[in-house]
């Protein structure tokens, strides 16, 4: 069965992938009705397999109204590129940049930024970090260990020497002498991870998350496996 989104609902759904490894993975390619991306149907089919008969779009597919948009990560790169360019871009920028990739094969350059690649200005960077929007179109974590009990200093010690790469003397000090960031834009997966370690014996983390888009919900480090 073909389910259709509209722009919002597949920019989400690309969203709630943990990285772009697992765009490649729950994704075989993106379809799309015509007349424009701001206003499209769109259709995620989950493998190549599925997207394609015979190198043709299924019939019912065709029926739909669909034809082929982009590859998944190339629809993940034209968001990125977008979102590095403006943070805060809005689902109408979005729109606009995809379909000037899908008719000129390039990423549309934001004014004011010198480079296709380039980013934005760092007070723009730091406006959407107000607002608890991440550099990137995934969502990210800053993780920090911001108190610790006495009785658990050694255990958090251990962890945090495997973290950061330190000896345990330095650790056993930096668990002393709160607070230590644990990590900075992790992704879900990896927060998720170092959360749970912390949890085994009992010592809570300070997680603070930054969304993928201004009208996303604030995420959290649990990980859905087969989210959408």
């Amino acid at each position: 069965m073909i389910e259709l989104l509209d722009l919002r609902q597949t920019l989400d759904s690309f969203a709630s992938c943990n990285d772009d490894d697992e765009v490649w993975a729950r994704y075989g390619w993106v379809h799309a009705s015509d007349g424009g991306a701001l206003g499209a149907s769109f259709w995620l089919p989950a493998s190549e397999a599925e997207a394609f008969d015979d190198d043709e779009l299924p019939t019912a597919a065709r029926a739909l109204g669909l034809s082929s948009f982009l590859e998944p990560a190339t629809f993940a790169d034209v968001l990125d590129v977008q979102k590095r360019q403006r943070p805060l871009s809005t689902l109408e920028d979005y729109a606009a940049a995809l379909d000037y990739y899908a008719e000129y094969d390039a990423f549309l350059q934001v004014p004011g930024i010198d480079e296709a690649l380039g980013e934005a200005a760092e007070a723009e960077q730091e406006a959407a970090r107000a607002l608890d929007v991440g550099p990137g179109i995934y969502a990210s974590f800053d993780v920090v260990l911001a108190q610790c009990p006495a009785q658990h200093v050694k255990d958090a010690a251990r962890q945090v020497a495997v973290l950061l790469a330190v000896s345990i003397g330095e650790a056993l000090a930096a668990c002393r002498d709160l607070p230590v960031c644990l990590g900075e834009q992790l992704d879900r997966k990896r927060c998720a991870g170092i959360v749970a370690a912390f949890d085994a014996f009992g010592v809570p983390l300070q997680v603070r998350g930054y969304k993928p888009f201004p009208w996303s919900a604030a995420p959290t480090p649990t990980v859905v496996v087969g989210a959408a």
